[in-house]
Formats: C-alpha cells, structure tokens, sequence
C-alpha cells in the first residue's frame, strides 16, 4: 500500500522549534507530494471570522500557517486517488476557535479538514492527543467527533470533555472503546488527530510507551480499515519521537489492508 505524505518546508517557523523536526518523515518510505497553490481564504471565511483573518495576517505565524491549511486541502484532494494521507500539522492544529488562536494553532486545520470532508460523506473525527480539540467548533461541520472520553463531545469552547493526559493507564482500553463506537458510526472517511504529545517521553509525561503504542496503532487501524483516511500528524517536541510514531505508524498501515 502506497502512503501519501503532504509536506513542505514552508509550514515550518523558526519561531516554534519543534516544527522543524518533521523533515525526519523524509527518512521514511512515503511518497512525498508538495501542496501547490491552493486559495483557502474563502475556505477560512467559513469557519474563522473575517475581522480575526484580517488581524492576523501580520502575525509572524501566518504564512506557515496558510501553508499548512494547503497541506491539509492538498491532502483531501489526494484522497481522491490514495487510501491514506498524512500531513503535519504544526500552526493549524486543532486548538483554535473562530475569532481566538489557542497555543501555536493560528487556524484551525481539523475543523477545516472536518468541513471539506464532511460535505463528501460520513466523516468520523478521531483524536488522539494530550489535549483537546475545540469539539464544539468541529461539530458545526458534518463530521461527528470522536475522542478518548467516551461521551458526545457537544461542549462549548471553553470547556474541555475527558483531556488524554489525565485518563493514566486507562488510556490503550480506551482507544477501543474510542474504535468500538466509530465503527458503529460506520464513516465512509475517517480524520485522524494523531498527537506525538501522548509518549510517555515527551511534555505531557502520559504513560504510553512502545507496547501501548503498538495498540493504539493496532486499534485505530481497525476503525480506519476500508475506509479514507487523513492523518494529521501533531503535537510533540522530540524528533526522536515523531520518528518513533512515524516508524510504527507505517508498519501499522501497512499491515492494515485497506
């Protein structure tokens, strides 16, 4: 099975180190495709507020940031032709909401991708982070938001359903639990928010080390099995790490048959 990969040196800023390290999917056996010249301001105006775009167009994150959004778009638009698509996400994460940037996320890249594929199909949104998704934004697309929490995540924007870094040792049984119901949801596309953050090496010191990763990427292979599906691949500040995930997300994929 061939692996699309949407990547470009733009979305990186030297203001966020940790974007930098995403040249280390370069090592690995993806075809890499460039995202070309894609508009996505009218695709902006959708979700964001005009009055926030026109503000922060003079933000030092802007232009990796609409790089990024143009990543995302390329990689829908691949999906067309490829099973599965990854793309890193470095400033249009999935923590911005409509008129407000949250942490580095000056866009909110999820909600976007969300939006275009939702019209498509049944979309199911999976997530898989130290943090949480700004769900309510997402719910005002067609998709249907999934995370570790096990309820419906219709919350509003300030305030958070289950945060991944508090379910401890619970997290791996409840991944499956996660896959149980979007496999009843049964989506023609699957989105999934997979965050490097969850290692157990890295910032939010979660208890998840190489076994518990061989599981999540066990189950989550299961739910997105004959089904396409968008990786964005986020979070996290290690290298070493994201080559980790990366490595074991590839032999997962390709054990999959989808």
């Amino acid at each position: 099975m061939e692996i699309v990969l949407i990547y470009s040196r733009k979305i990186e800023s030297e203001l966020v180190p940790a974007s930098g390290r995403f040249d280390v999917l370069l090592e690995l056996p993806f075809k890499v495709l460039k995202p070309g010249e894609v508009d996505v301001e009218e695709l902006l105006l959708e979700l964001h507020s005009r009055d926030y775009i026109e503000k922060v167009k003079e933000h030092p994150f802007f232009s990796a940031a609409i790089e990024n959004l143009k990543c995302i778009v390329a990689a829908i638009e691949t999906l067309e032709k490829h099973d599965v698509v990854i793309v890193p996400v470095t400033l249009a994460g999935h923590l911005a909401e409509k008129d407000r940037m949250r942490g580095s996320c000056l866009f909110n890249g999820l909600a976007v991708a969300a939006k275009i594929l939702g019209s498509k199909g049944n979309t199911a949104v999976i997530e898989t982070d130290a943090h949480h998704g700004i769900a309510a934004f997402i719910s005002q697309t067609d998709a249907k938001f999934f995370c570790i929490g096990g309820r419906e995540c219709e919350i509003s924007d300030d305030l958070r359903c289950v945060l991944g870094r508090k379910v401890g040792k619970n997290y791996v049984e409840s991944v499956r639990k996660m896959v149980d119901r979007v496999k009843s949801y049964n989506p023609e596309y699957v989105i999934w928010y997979l965050g490097a953050d969850i290692d157990s090496r890295e910032y939010a010191e979660m208890e998840i080390g190489h076994e518990e990763w061989d599981k999540i990427m066990d189950a989550i292979s299961d739910a997105i099995r004959g089904r396409k599906t968008l990786i964005l691949l986020a979070s996290g500040s290690r290298k070493d790490v994201l080559r980790d995930v990366a490595t074991r997300l590839v032999g997962a994929l390709k054990g999959c048959s989808l």
